[in-house]
């Protein structure tokens, strides 16, 4: 199941995780599993957005059933773009939130596309057959994106 959303995190919050994004003294590191796409990401920093960000998606009521795997704070260059793919089958949830105005390119399932903007995004049940990718397009403008992992409780 897909489910796209619209004004999904707080304002506040969202224009500190942009704000953030900008300082030149981020610690920016590659994505793991996905060292050759040029991506960059940050998945923790104390007293910072992204810790703010992590406790708001651990305490959203929304996804109390499932163990929140935690977020990372995506930065995609201008030549960012990947094929169709499934998750890996340990990820139940995935809520990709996009975090500005950009001509760039959303997230495509199948035929239906999710379009890149401020607060807009997706939350992905992950199923076999939930098949996504980021078209290889111009124009592009680079992403910036915060995106948050839950897993079975049962594990």
């Amino acid at each position: 199941m897909l489910l796209e959303v619209v004004n999904f995190l707080p304002d506040d919050l969202l224009d500190r995780l942009v704000e953030f994004s900008k300082r030149p003294d981020i610690p920016w590191q590659l994505q793991e599993m996905q060292e050759n796409l040029p991506r960059k990401k940050i998945s923790w920093m104390l007293d910072s957005p992204i810790e703010e960000a992590h406790n708001w998606f651990e305490d959203l009521p929304l996804f109390r059933n499932f163990k929140f795997l935690g977020v990372s704070l995506w930065k995609d260059d201008i030549l960012f773009y990947m094929k169709d793919h499934c998750d890996n089958d340990m990820v139940k949830i995935a809520v990709q939130i996009y975090l500005d105005d950009r001509v760039s390119p959303g997230t495509t399932f199948g035929n239906r596309t999710i379009k890149y903007g401020r607060n807009r995004g997706y939350i992905m049940f992950n199923s076999p057959t939930m098949v996504h990718g980021v078209l290889n397009q111009t124009p592009h403008e680079g992403r910036l994106s915060l995106y948050a992992l839950y897993s079975d409780d049962r594990l």
